[in-house]
């Protein structure tokens, strides 16, 4: 079936591409034309996430014929995670579309968690995806677009016992999100988060504890055409959270609720509680959609 959006002459960059989404992401944006870096650690057998090693799956996008190229390293260390950037500029000419998609799992309470552990966490997860942003954007405020998407959750947004450093990582991701699209709203650069639910071999102990969920709600192919939006040229927004799995799209939003009158009395705050936290009559401060230069 052909489609109507397709990414013929783009650069993309896949972070994580290995397995799981990060895969998914690189199989579509290939499939659609992209010529598409799938970055993974290589230090890993291939079989991990089942037979579905970065080298693997672009060995199949090419054999499909499509322009597929593996980069190897650890995106949690800031010479390389630059570098895979820069690299891909030198031997592409540009970067259209860069998906931080590399993570691993952080458990532990707020209460137990070490600084080296949770260091470890914001490294991979925060830090791999400002040093690629950063760089890329260097690259992208040169040529006047870029789109940027960085992967966080539903933990980072909502919170989530027993996950305190992949939470506060995740939660980071937003706020860095919000505040780089901000600061490229006066050029055709995009940057989003994106917030998935799916079937990956990081998610089995979310999965484990949600054994009656449906899996087929759970399919990484069902989170990819959210990520390609946000990758797209004709994508329309900027600084929002969007959210896939469980069977549906949805937007995640910080709101601000209609509040009650304030004082400076300490039993005022006990009185008005109840209005207080009341959520009716939100609304948001500020969101930015871009007009289609297609309409």
């Amino acid at each position: 079936m052909s489609q109507k959006h397709t990414f013929e002459g783009k650069v993309a960059i896949v972070t994580g591409a290995g397995s799981g989404l990060g895969r998914s992401h690189a199989l579509a944006l290939a499939r659609l034309g992209a010529t598409v870096i799938l970055n993974d650690l290589g230090d890993r057998p291939e079989s991990v996430g089942g037979g579905a090693g970065a080298r693997a799956a672009a060995e199949m996008l090419t054999d499909e014929g499509h322009l597929a190229f593996v980069d190897e390293g650890d995106i949690g260390e800031e010479e390389y995670a630059r570098a895979l950037v820069s690299r891909t500029v030198d031997q592409y000419g540009h970067v259209d579309v860069l998906i931080n998609n590399a993570g691993v799992a952080g458990f532990g309470t707020a209460q137990e968690t070490t600084t080296d552990h949770l260091q470890s966490i914001l490294n991979i997860h925060l830090m791999g995806s400002f040093w690629t942003m950063n760089e890329a954007l260097q690259h992208m405020r040169r040529r006047g677009y870029g789109r940027i998407v960085n992967t966080s959750s539903a933990a980072g947004v909502f919170g989530a016992a027993g996950a305190f450093p992949y939470a506060t990582a995740k939660a980071a991701i937003v706020g860095m999100t919000k505040g780089a699209a901000e600061d490229n709203m006066d050029v055709d650069i995009r940057i989003n988060a994106l917030c998935p639910l799916a079937a990956t071999p990081m998610s089995q102990t979310w999965m484990e504890a949600n054994p009656t969920v449906d899996r087929k709600l759970l399919r990484t192919e069902a989170v990819s055409p959210l990520a390609l939006y946000l990758s797209h040229h004709d994508c329309s927004i900027s600084g929002l959270t969007l959210s896939g799995g469980m069977g549906k799209w949805t937007n995640y939003f910080t709101a601000e609720a209609a509040g009650v009158e304030s004082s400076e009395n300490l039993d005022d705050v006990f009185m008005k509680l109840d209005g207080l936290l009341a959520v009716e009559g939100f609304h948001i401060p500020r969101i930015h959609t871009i007009p289609d230069s297609n309409s």
